[in-house]
């Protein structure tokens, strides 16, 4: 039983076919194996920058074989996150007399491959030579008064799946170099161990480095060799040619050139905002002495800057004030016995709100909503709170319903930019996806990515916000607009002051300048003209009238009103309305290589 047992255990494993491992391929008729028993580099520096790389790579094949390939990194991440192309040029492959061989190039992930055919690879020793230049490989320092240059490179890569019996580099320094150091690593990536013999030939200008032991399995040799940036001293000229501002640009957007994406994006965003989202074009704004007709502070405020803002809504309520549909009443009540007081204001309805067909919809939607629909005549500021938030959006939308009925808009600013600003959100967030599957397939920094579709985002977003058009009546009266803020502004000039024909004209004018943000300034204006406050407000009580006090405290009851308007219970959302000399770390080189 036992013999028939191990009988049948032998054809199984006759029969399972050839099994294949790096370096070693074993089946049933034959063996292969391969290992690397010589790996040189020559590094020619040039004093462009320029770095030319031969390598001679000799190697024991066992079995038949194809040839060898070879992978170079040529996309690093850099120290900022951002992606380094290394700029690499194969020139040729040879053999060890010299002979061209047959090679292939090609991209995988971010190494350049290079495969090459050699001929009579079976139980033999073969040399392969291959030469590439690199344009960008120098690495520049300027610290501490001191200038270096450097070469970080590793000679061998540390990603081959056999064995290196002898590593080997030599450094050729263009003349003019002083001030020559170096160092060598050897072991796995990361490894700090210094197994190699270096050797500086000052008067030849060369480097030599030698592995003193051979090399594992992903084990690989690197050097680095560093010398004075300046030939003669901190005023010399220098010995390399070191890149400027608009070579290192022109090199950061060739390693990153999504980052070119945005400037794409921004050229189509503009050309698509002129043809649709262009306003007409505005005439030179002159002074006006009354806003246009028939226009709330409100509607002025959103026609500015296309977004209603609380305090056009609180502008409202002063301008319904003004109109006799309201009295506003500061409170103060004491706390912890008086030495707190606590500011309330209350808002009394003085017309029934069944006679409201005189007011344009938001102003009818924003009295329903103080006061519950007309059951309250009566409501304070601090009742709104958590409960007025909700009915912010129909207002938002009777107002821009009534902006474009009126004519003053093609569409409703808030859907067009809604739209834009919902499209590039999403179509970014695809490209950023996309773009980031992309990088890690051709090994490049997912942080480029990141931020071209970040800013792809913004771009789409600032062009969205200005994407509402107006028609040429709104852009008209966007300039009236515009030249009744001028007005109210610059009213303390000589200018204009002389326009204020009494002091009714104060609380007439009063919630406009409160919308544009100039009430300050309008109530300087009538400092020595008006000596009594409007009837429709009732303040704390100061001892003398003044116009700037009184828009102080009409400031206050605005913010409280606009705060408690927004505030909404913490499980809601929003309220829908805006309110010498060393080395580096880093460096290039190393990848690997196989046989096939």
């Amino acid at each position: 039983m036992r013999r028939t047992g191990l009988l049948g255990l032998a054809c199984i494993l006759v029969l399972a076919g050839p099994s294949f491992v790096e370096g070693r391929e074993s089946s049933p008729t034959q063996a292969r194996s391969w290992r690397i028993e010589d790996f040189h580099s020559d590094l020619r520096v040039f004093s462009t920058g320029a770095v030319e790389v031969t390598e001679r790579i000799r190697v024991r094949f066992d079995g038949s074989f194809n040839g060898v390939y070879r992978t170079i990194p040529i996309e690093y991440r850099g120290t900022s996150g951002f992606n380094v192309t290394l700029r690499l040029d194969v020139t040729g492959v040879e053999d060890g007399s010299g002979a061209p061989l047959r090679y292939e190039l090609s991209r995988e992930g971010h190494y350049r491959k290079i495969k090459v055919w050699v001929p009579n690879a079976r139980d033999a020793v073969r040399t392969v030579v291959i030469r590439y230049r690199a344009e960008n490989a120098l690495l520049h320092f300027d610290e501490d008064d001191l200038e270096w240059d450097e070469l970080y490179w590793n000679v061998t890569g540390d990603e081959w799946p056999v064995p290196i019996d002898a590593s080997s580099a030599r450094i050729q320094l263009p003349s003019g170099v002083t001030g020559v150091r170096a160092r060598a690593f050897t072991g796995q990536y990361g490894s700090d161990e210094s197994a190699a013999e270096i050797t500086i030939r000052e008067t030849e200008r060369a480097v030599d480095v030698s592995s003193r032991r051979g090399l594992g399995i992903h084990e690989g040799l690197t050097v680095v060799v560093a010398w004075d940036a300046r030939a003669g001293g901190a005023d010399g000229e220098y010995v390399v040619h070191r890149p400027g501002p608009a070579e290192k640009a022109l090199e950061f957007l060739r390693a990153n050139w999504p980052l070119v994406i945005p400037l794409l994006v921004f050229f189509l965003m503009h050309r698509i905002w002129s043809k649709v989202g262009k306003d007409p074009d505005r005439r030179p704004v002159a002074a006006k002495y009354e806003p246009p007709a028939g226009m709330t502070p409100f509607e002025a405020g959103v026609l500015v800057d296309n977004r209603p803002d609380m305090r056009d809504a609180t502008s409202t309520l002063v301008d319904l004030a003004v109109r006799g549909w309201l009295v506003i009443e500061q409170v103060e009540e004491e706390k912890l016995f008086g030495l707190v007081k606590d500011t309330d204001y209350v808002f009394e309805l003085q017309r029934p709100l069944a006679a409201a067909g005189e007011l344009k919809s938001h102003e009818r939607k924003l009295l329903e909503a103080m006061f519950d629909g007309g059951s309250d005549s009566r409501v304070r500021s601090s009742e709104l709170e958590n409960s007025f938030y909700k009915d912010l959006p129909g207002i938002k939308s009777a107002l821009f319903d009534q902006l474009v009925s009126e004519g003053y808009y093609r569409s409703r600013p808030d859907r067009v930019q809604g739209a834009w600003i919902g499209g590039g959100l999403v179509g970014t967030g695809v490209l950023a996806v996309l773009g980031v599957v992309l990088a890690s397939n051709w090994g490049m920094s997912q942080l480029t990515v990141i931020v071209a579709a970040a800013l792809c985002a913004a771009i789409v977003i600032g062009f969205g916000i200005l994407m509402p058009a107006r028609t040429v009546k709104g852009a008209r009266a966007q300039e009236e607009v515009l030249g009744f803020e001028e007005f109210l502004d610059r009213v303390e000039s000589d200018r204009f002051r002389r326009m204020i024909t009494g002091p009714e004209m104060f609380e007439k004018f009063l919630p406009y300048a409160m919308a544009l943000g100039v009430e300050k300034q309008w109530a300087a204006a009538f400092a020595d003209i008006l000596r009594e406050p409007p009837n429709w407000y009732h303040g704390a009580g100061h001892a003398t009238f003044r116009p700037s006090m009184f828009v102080s405290d009409l400031s206050g009851m605005s913010n409280a009103t606009a705060s408690a308007m927004t505030t909404a219970p913490r499980s809601t959302g929003g309220s829908g309305m805006s309110g010498g000399g060393g080395f580096s770390g880093g460096g290039f080189g190393g990848g690997g290589g196989g046989a096939f």
